[in-house]
């Protein structure tokens, strides 16, 4: 696979220590963003909750959620941004970084709600585990 469409999480500060924790490479299948923060001369911030989804199945017939974690990716000079479809709940289908040119591309792929593309001079991962706090009726 050429090196510019190799998914590039891998080369992010912050990323190694979040697949060491989760046991492996997240696919932030069905995670939500949590919330998005832009800033124009400073650091932009996009948090997203994700898990694991086990086999197993509880008595209301829903999958069992493991290793809940807040994951935030900070991104530096964003350069270019393409968002669409903000809603009172964002789900993606998946996640994936790519270099580019000046940097890196977040990609967070369609579900409900919220998608789109990044692009940053650099990005950071930083994350803590267990789900995310609620204050007031959003998150």
């Amino acid at each position: 696979m050429p090196e510019d469409q190799r998914d590039a999480i891998h080369d992010l500060p912050g990323a190694q220590a979040l697949i060491e924790w989760f046991g492996r490479r997240p696919s932030f299948h069905d995670a939500e963003i949590l919330s998005v923060s832009l800033d124009r001369t400073g650091t932009s911030c996009i948090r997203l909750h994700t898990w694991d989804m086990t086999g197993e199945v509880d008595s209301k017939g829903y999958y069992v959620l493991q290793n809940h974690v807040v994951v935030s990716f900070l991104l530096d000079d964003v350069t270019n941004l393409e968002l669409t479809g903000f809603s009172h709940q964002n789900v993606i289908s998946g996640l994936t970084v790519k270099r580019s040119q000046d940097g890196f591309e977040l990609l967070l792929g369609p579900c409900y709600g919220l998608a789109g593309s990044l692009s940053a001079r650099s990005i950071r991962v930083e994350f803590a585990p267990g789900k995310p706090v609620q204050t007031g009726a959003s998150l």
